[in-house]
């Protein structure tokens, strides 16, 4: 999950879903340093695997909701084309169990257009902050059992992605970018902050976390880094 409090929300975006599980355990640590009561709070991207190029595009379109024919068969997991988000945790009756798109395909759309909804009216927060990461371990193997080719952060697509989303919301929203030591790929930009490698299997290192946000936070609104 990500977390809000009134006037503030930290949500994630991706790439993977050690974003979500991350914000969702240092809840404390948010409404302590901000000197606001965050709950928990579910939103559209916290289970996907979204590839930055492909979320990008999306927002370029406006967000569009899926429909049956953009949701296929893999490979690996249901796939949304043409962005190449992963649903490895929809599309079936429990998380583990295998996809049966056409049989929950309208469970799955019901409760998107419900998440879509309410991504939209974060743009009634003061302060918007969106936590991108490629940090969770198992990636390399999501990655060969879904056909993702690339892993590695692009400066480039980070920068279209936060133009995309900004002009989506009508303002200036606020990027938090967190990478594995391997998958950074020489990236420089003033917000992407690199993990020490840990030995979780994807949920990551409480402790890193937890005080990148304590970090983040202390300073204060943090400008786009694309202008």
């Amino acid at each position: 999950m990500s977390a809000g409090s009134d006037t503030t929300a930290i949500v994630s975006l991706g790439m993977s879903c050690q974003s979500a599980r991350q914000i969702r355990t240092s809840i404390e640590v948010l409404s302590e340093v901000l000197a606001q009561a965050f709950q928990p709070e579910r939103h559209f991207f916290d289970g996907l695997v979204a590839p930055v190029a492909g979320l990008a595009q999306l927002f370029e379109d406006g967000f569009p909701l899926f429909d049956r024919v953009a949701i296929v068969d893999g490979p690996g997991h249901p796939t949304w084309n043409p962005y190449e988000i992963r649903f490895l945790h929809h599309f079936r009756p429990e998380p583990e169990a295998a996809a049966d798109i056409d049989g929950w395909f309208e469970n799955e759309l019901s409760r998107f257009t419900h998440l879509r909804a309410k991504f939209e009216r974060l743009r009634q927060r003061e302060r918007l902050i969106f936590v991108i990461s490629n940090s969770q371990n198992n990636l390399d193997l999501v990655a060969r059992d879904t056909g993702i080719e690339k892993l590695d952060f692009d400066a480039d697509e980070l920068k279209r992605l936060q133009v995309a989303v900004d002009g989506f919301f009508g303002r200036a929203c606020e990027y938090l970018v967190v990478s594995h030591p391997e998958r950074h790929g020489g990236t420089e930009l003033p917000e992407l902050r690199i993990l020490q490698a840990d030995d979780s299997e994807w949920t990551g290192d409480k402790r890193q976390w937890r005080e990148l946000f304590r970090d983040y936070l202390a300073k204060g609104r943090v400008a786009p880094f694309a202008v």
